[in-house]
């Protein structure tokens, strides 16, 4: 394969994110460090993707946001493998480092689901890179638009242990009643004591104070097709009780300015027995 073999739309998307955390990594006060991110940015040097996506990296307007969000990210996984959990499930992981880079207490295994092609791509990405797994990596090909839950269950994954879901940078791009179905899904599948982490858009970003991050987002083939402001309750329908925190929060900007308006909502959420 070639550095080029990364598809379309969300794919693009994924190493704008990717560009972010890299830049993010640079700073001398940087709230993580991302090695997969550096190694990433070096394959892509010279190509056209490169050329393209570093234009829009410089063009955002909350780079800001994705820093936040994956230092809250980081630190409710941290925060759940302390607490005993070793089963990690991430939905659409794209270019997450985190397997290779957040500390994971011996047995932790991290399913991390994708379309073939990113799939293809990243494990190209973690062979080329060099660079050991903090875990038992299980990179799986799915579709989540399908029956991944058979994909994933003949992993090895193991419905019976509670489980830290991660679901970043995905649910804006699914439909509000495949969202619905995601979330009946994920909680079929999880033990009392699981751990639910997502984001999802302020429904003020599908409105004219998103119109400019919408074009971005147009920019590299992909398209926002829902938001919504009611986190906790619509989690709560499914047993989960979540703490939610607009991406502008004090509580977890680490001082960073995020937006100038909450462009989303981050949650980190508990199943009940």
């Amino acid at each position: 394969m070639t550095t080029l073999d990364i598809p379309a739309g969300v794919g693009q998307t994924a190493l704008f994110i990717a560009w972010q955390r890299h830049a993010e990594s640079q700073r001398p006060d940087a709230l993580f460090l991302d090695p997969l991110a550096a190694s990433l940015i070096d394959q892509l040097e010279g190509t056209e993707t490169h050329a393209h996506v570093s234009n829009v990296a410089r063009l955002a307007k909350f780079p800001q946001y994705f820093v936040v969000r994956t230092r809250f990210f980081d630190d409710a996984i941290q925060a759940a493998l302390e607490g005993g959990i070793r089963q990690i499930v991430t939905l659409a992981a794209g270019m997450d480092g985190r397997a290779l880079r957040l500390a994971c207490p011996e047995g932790t295994r991290w399913f991390e689901l994708d379309l073939d092609e990113m799939i293809a791509f990243k494990r190209e990405l973690v062979n080329r890179s060099r660079l050991p797994l903090q875990c038992e990596w299980r990179p799986l090909a799915a579709d989540l638009t399908t029956d991944w839950e058979q994909t994933l269950l003949a992993a090895g994954y193991d419905p019976a242990q509670p489980t830290i879901w991660l679901v970043e940078g995905l649910l804006m791009y699914l439909s509000e009643q495949d969202g619905d179905a995601l979330i009946n899904r994920i909680t079929a599948l999880s033990a009392a004591g699981s751990s639910l982490l997502l984001e999802h858009l302020d429904t003020r970003m599908l409105q004219e104070e998103g119109r400019e991050a919408r074009a971005r987002v147009e920019s590299q083939g992909a398209r926002w097709l829902s938001a919504r402001d009611d986190i906790a309750d619509w989690l709560g329908r499914d047993g989960w009780r979540a703490a939610t925190f607009a991406s502008t929060s004090p509580a977890i900007a680490h001082g960073r300015q995020v937006a100038p308006i909450p462009a989303g909502w981050f949650a980190s959420a508990i199943l009940a027995p």
